[in-house]
C-alpha cells in the first residue's frame, strides 16, 4: 500500500514541478476567497444582480478576447516567466481593489476596470501554465501531475470559500481580497525558481499572425477537439455562468448569505479533490466520452434552485459536479498535453480557454434580466434544459468515440532552443 503511493506521488520529486506545485497551491487559495469577497461586496454596494453580472463579467472578456494573444506568446517566450509576469500584474491588481474596497470609495466601474486588468493577465497565465506542465513532467506522469494539481487547486477552492464567510466578517470584503494578493505574491516567488528545459520546436518562429493561423490549424485539424471546445463553449453559457449569479440570488432570497454560499463553493471543491484521486488510477480507453459525461453533472444545481434552492441538495449536486469534473479536467489536460505537440501546446490550450470564456460574460450577464422577465424558477429550469442539451450532442459525433489515449512515450522530434 505505502510502496505504491510512493509510486503514484513520485512526480513531486521533481524539483521544478514540485516549486510550481507550491505555488499554486498557496495562489488558489486566495482564488477561492475573491469570488465571494467580489459578490458580496457588490450586493451590498447596490444590491443589484445586473451590476453582479457586470462585474464578474468584466474580469471573463479580457480572458476571452487575449487569450489567443497570451497563446502565441506563451509558445514564444519562456513560460514560466511570463506566467512570473502575470502573477506580479494581478498581486497589483488585487492589492488596489483592497484598497478601495476598505477605504469605502469603491464604484461598480472602478472594479470592472480592475477586474478587467487582472482578467487581461490571466490571458496570458493560463495558456502558458497550460504548456508548461509537459516541459516539467516526463510525459507517462502527466495525469498524475495534473491529477494532484487539480487536487490541490481544488483543496485551495474548498478552504477559501468555507472561511471567505468568515473573513468578509472579520476584516470585510476588501479585507479578504487583500490577502489574494499575498498569495499572488507568494506564487511569484516559486515561480521565480523554476527552470523549464528548452522547448522542442518543429520549425523556426514565425510572424505573430502566422504562428497565431498554425494554433488555429492544429485546432482544426482534430475534429474531437474543436468539437470538444464547442460543447464546453455553450455549456458553461447556458448551464455554469447562470449559475453564479442564481445560486446567490436564490440563498440570499431564501434568507442565506455569503458563509452558504462559501459552503456550496467549498462542496463542489471538495467533491474535485475527490475525482482528483479517481483520476490519479482511472485512464479512460474513451476520453472525450467521459469528458461529455462528466460535464453533463453541471446541469444538476440549476435544477435543484429551480425546485427551491434548499441548501443540503444544492450542496450534495454540487458535490457530484465538482467529483466530476475533477476527473474531467485531469483527463482532459492530459488528453491535450500528449495529442498536441508541445510546442503548440499554449496556442491550442488558448484555444480552449478562449472557447470557456467566450460566452461566459453573456451567461453572467443575461442571468439577471432572465430572472427579471421570466422569474427564478423558470430562469433556472431554462438554464438546466439548454445546458443538457448543449452537453449531450457530442455523443453523437465519431471522433469524439474513436479517440484513444496517447502511447506513453512521445516521437522523436527535433529540438530547437526556444528560450
Amino acid at each position: 500500500m505505502d510502496g505504491r503511493r510512493l509510486t503514484r506521488f513520485s512526480v513531486l520529486r521533481e524539483r521544478n514541478f514540485r516549486n510550481l506545485f507550491l505555488g499554486q497551491s498557496v495562489s488558489v487559495f486566495g482564488d477561492g476567497i475573491t469570488p465571494v469577497a467580489i459578490t458580496f461586496a457588490v450586493l451590498d454596494m447596490t444590491g443589484s444582480a445586473t451590476d453582479l453580472g457586470l462585474v464578474l463579467a468584466s474580469q471573463s472578456l479580457p480572458l476571452a478576447a487575449l487569450a489567443l494573444v497570451g497563446g502565441v506568446w506563451g509558445d514564444r517566450v519562456r513560460r514560466e516567466r511570463l506566467m512570473l509576469a502575470s502573477d506580479i500584474v494581478r498581486a497589483g491588481v488585487q492589492a488596489t481593489v483592497a484598497t478601495l474596497l476598505l477605504s469605502g470609495r469603491a464604484t461598480i466601474w472602478e472594479l470592472m476596470l480592475l477586474l478587467a486588468a487582472y482578467g487581461s493577465a490571466e490571458a496570458f497565465f493560463r495558456p502558458a501554465w497550460g504548456g508548461l506542465l509537459p516541459q516539467l513532467v516526463p510525459r507517462a506522469r502527466l495525469q498524475e501531475a495534473n491529477a494532484l494539481m487539480g487536487m490541490s487547486e481544488n483543496m485551495g477552492w474548498m478552504v477559501g470559500p468555507a472561511i471567505a464567510g468568515t473573513l468578509i466578517a472579520v476584516l470585510s470584503p476588501g479585507g479578504a481580497i487583500a490577502i489574494d494578493a499575498a498569495t499572488f505574491v507568494v506564487s511569484a516567488g516559486f515561480l521565480a525558481t523554476i527552470r523549464a528545459p528548452a522547448l522542442a520546436r518543429r520549425r523556426a518562429r514565425a510572424a505573430f499572425v502566422v504562428e497565431l493561423r498554425d494554433g488555429w490549424h492544429e485546432v482544426r485539424s482534430r475534429r474531437w477537439l474543436w468539437v470538444m471546445l464547442l460543447r464546453t463553449c455553450l455549456v458553461l453559457f447556458a448551464a455554469i455562468a447562470p449559475f453564479q449569479i442564481l445560486g446567490p440570488l436564490v440563498l440570499r432570497h431564501n434568507g442565506r448569505g455569503a458563509p452558504a454560499w462559501g459552503f456550496v463553493m467549498a462542496i463542489f471543491s471538495l467533491g474535485m479533490i475527490l475525482g482528483g484521486f479517481v483520476a490519479l488510477r482511472y485512464r479512460p480507453r474513451r476520453p472525450m466520452v467521459v469528458v461529455a459525461l462528466t460535464g453533463t453533472s453541471g446541469c444538476l444545481s440549476p435544477m435543484v434552485l429551480a425546485l427551491g434552492g434548499y441548501l443540503p441538495a444544492l450542496g450534495a449536486t454540487e458535490f457530484i459536479h465538482g467529483a466530476a469534473v475533477g476527473l474531467l479536467v485531469a483527463v482532459w489536460n492530459t488528453t491535450l498535453q500528449t495529442q498536441v505537440p508541445k510546442d503548440a501546446l499554449a496556442r491550442v490550450t488558448a484555444w480552449d480557454w478562449m472557447s470557456s470564456t467566450a460566452l461566459w460574460p453573456v451567461g453572467l450577464a443575461i442571468a439577471g434580466p432572465l430572472v427579471g422577465v421570466l422569474g427564478t424558477p423558470t430562469a433556472c429550469w431554462l438554464s438546466a434544459t439548454i445546458g443538457l442539451s448543449c452537453s449531450l450532442w457530442v455523443l453523437g459525433v465519431k471522433d469524439v468515440w474513436r479517440l484513444r489515449p496517447a502511447p506513453a512515450s512521445p516521437a522523436p522530434a527535433a529540438a530547437h532552443d526556444a528560450s
